[in-house]
């Protein structure tokens, strides 16, 4: 099931994200949104680069502002 959905709900991102206007401050809350859901996903691996990855970029993110 879970096969089936990913890709249908990669397009319907997709297609939202495609249509999401130009604007620094949505910009700023959809890095945080992507940081969510990327820490989630990293916390769910048995690898511990991408922890260490995630946390680089978001020190990273965090210092530009």
């Amino acid at each position: 099931m879970l096969s089936f959905l990913m890709p249908l709900a990669y397009k319907v991102i997709d297609s939202a994200v495609a249509k999401i206007p130009d604007d620094a401050e949505l910009g700023d809350k959809l890095i945080d949104i992507c940081l969510l859901i990327i820490g989630k996903a990293v916390k769910l691996t048995k690898t511990t680069a991408d922890d260490a990855l995630f946390e680089k970029v978001k020190e990273a993110l965090a210092a530009r502002d």
